[in-house]
């Protein structure tokens, strides 16, 4: 090795050893610095930007930022050393306050482009320096010498789903045997507001790339604190306990997340027994997502989301119900110490056979490896890498000879099959729609609300592969309101909404067990 390669790697090692220790010394200071995000009255919570997209003014120092510290509450800017200052002089928007009207909660600079006075007008934000004001719960934005003018807080255009400090009492009490916090609404009133529906957003910050992280904060800025929960800290059910404290009013929740996450917040609200059970909308994160598909959501998000956009979209939604499912599997040999009886859920659908051993080894794989499978492309690169393998191997195949298939007590003669899914929905397999238009005289439209379901068949990894694109159609076994599945003569991958694992044999029955009281921007198909 020359002397000029190994200068290079040296030099190259001393900034990647800098890096890391600048990164080290950042998150120290966030610690130190960065008060709970329960505990707004004694100062910030502030996360670390390494470049901020936009002309940026420190609070504090008032001195142009190419990076710093941001509040995820009030949008506050400094520089790293000025985090402790920013807490002592600077006030924080408050999840609670006492007080009968809600004043404005100004934060001087860095305005959004093309914002206009509330009093007066004329633009804001023009000069090149920290200027004029923004109210951190209605976004409106004044000149510095119009804000004694203006009026008194309305919470901006989306009032309807925010729950204003001052209708609110909260306190934040620590889990016993954690350092876990759970919030505890002690008071909550109407604040008078028309068609008012708070909207509740439920994340988990370790979702995904960081996604989850990013989607907290962005609504955090928003709405009320209080409004947005972190899953990965506060169970659904003690985020959703406080609905009940107004029984009259039909509360709004955003589940971000994928199909798992819809699935256990709906079990949440169900196990709850709420007066009036909240509309749930949801914000795709991850992979698959189909459940979002069909109701208007899209396929996922990643990265910085518009919560603007976001907001109008539920304003727009309406009401609808989805089907949920009782599967009921008994075990056909009694096994010592081994539950021989289960029950779960089913919102989406459910498998046997070769989607399900698909999703079953990435599942294994992910489970060994978390930190590899945090993105969308990983993730659906390695599913293709699954189903190729499966074609050459045929793990699945005969598996019409382990199945007897009842729908509303008729048995199905089953054909040479690998695999055999029961949809209630129409989107299957991060977005195929695999149940198509041109149906039987005695099939009817797929819908989830309909109290139905629809059965096909799968001949192969590779038929899976053309339904993706559209070059096949499924076999249709039928719909059927109660289905019943025995498998025997082998264990056989099987998967309900993507949770998969190996079936001994079994008598697995499928009923309908109720409705979730849902939120759309499409049509029940």
């Amino acid at each position: 090795m020359d002397d000029v390669t190994l200068s290079f790697l040296m030099m190259v090692t001393l900034l990647v050893l800098v890096a890391l220790l600048m990164n080290q010394y950042r998150k120290y200071r966030l610690r130190h610095y960065s008060v709970p995000i329960w505990d707004s009255s004694k100062g910030h919570r502030f996360y670390m930007v390494d470049m901020f997209p936009s002309l940026t003014y420190c609070n504090i120092e008032e001195k142009r930022l190419s990076n710093g510290a941001e509040c995820e509450a009030c949008g506050i800017c400094v520089d790293d050393h000025n985090m402790k200052e920013a807490n002592k002089t600077i006030p924080c928007k408050a999840t609670s306050i006492k007080a009968d009207v809600l004043q404005h909660h100004w934060v001087r600079g860095n305005l959004p482009p093309y914002t206009h006075c509330l009093v007066c007008s004329i633009e804001c934000g023009m000069h090149l320096a920290l200027t004029d004001l923004r109210c951190a719960w209605c976004k409106n934005t004044v000149h510095d010498v119009c804000a004694t003018k203006a009026d008194l807080c309305d919470l901006g255009r989306f009032r309807k789903l925010i729950i204003p400090p001052h209708c609110i009492e909260v306190k934040w009490v620590g889990v016993k045997g954690t350092r876990q916090r759970r919030l505890v609404v002690k008071k909550l009133r109407h604040p008078q507001i028309d068609d008012w529906s708070p909207l509740i957003v439920i994340a988990n910050r370790k979702s995904g790339s960081n996604d989850g992280q990013l989607i907290l904060r962005h609504f955090r800025q928003h709405l009320n604190p209080a409004q947005v929960i972190d899953i990965h800290d506060i169970s659904p059910q003690n985020a959703l306990e406080w609905c009940n404290l107004l029984p009259e009013v039909t509360f709004t929740l955003l589940v971000c997340g994928g199909d798992g996450t819809i699935g256990w917040v709906l079990t949440a609200i169900e196990n709850l027994q709420l007066m009036n059970s909240p509309r749930v909308c949801i914000l795709p994160l991850g992979t698959g997502n189909d459940l979002s598909r069909v109701l208007g959501w899209g396929e996922g998000y990643s990265g910085d989301v518009d919560v603007s956009a976001i907001l109008e979209k539920i304003e727009l939604s309406r009401a609808v119900n989805l089907d949920r499912w009782s599967v009921h599997i008994k075990d056909s040999k009694h096994i010592p110490f081994y539950q021989h009886y289960k029950a779960y859920t089913m919102n989406n659908y459910l498998s046997f056979g070769v989607d399900a051993l698909v999703t079953l080894n990435f599942h294994r794989q992910r489970e060994s490896w978390p930190a590899v499978f945090t993105h969308r492309l990983i993730n659906k690169v390695c599913y293709f890498t699954y189903g190729t393998k499966d074609v050459l191997e045929r793990e699945c195949k005969d598996l019409h000879k382990k199945l007897k298939v009842e729908l509303d007590g008729r048995e199905i003669e089953l054909p040479e099959l690998e695999g055999v899914v029961v949809l209630n929905i129409s989107s299957w397999g991060g977005g195929c729609q695999p149940w198509g238009n041109n149906l039987e005289p005695n099939m009817t439209e797929p819908r989830y609300d309909d109290g139905k379901l629809e059965v096909m068949g799968l001949f192969s990894s590779f038929h899976i592969a053309q339904l993706q694109v559209g070059l096949a159609t499924p076999l249709r076994l039928g719909q059927a309101q109660n289905i019943k599945i025995t498998l025997h003569g082998g264990n056989t991958p099987m998967q309900i909404d993507g949770e998969p694992w190996e079936q001994h044999p079994a008598t697995i029955t499928i009923t309908r067990k109720g409705q979730a009281a849902m939120m759309a921007l499409s049509s029940p198909t």
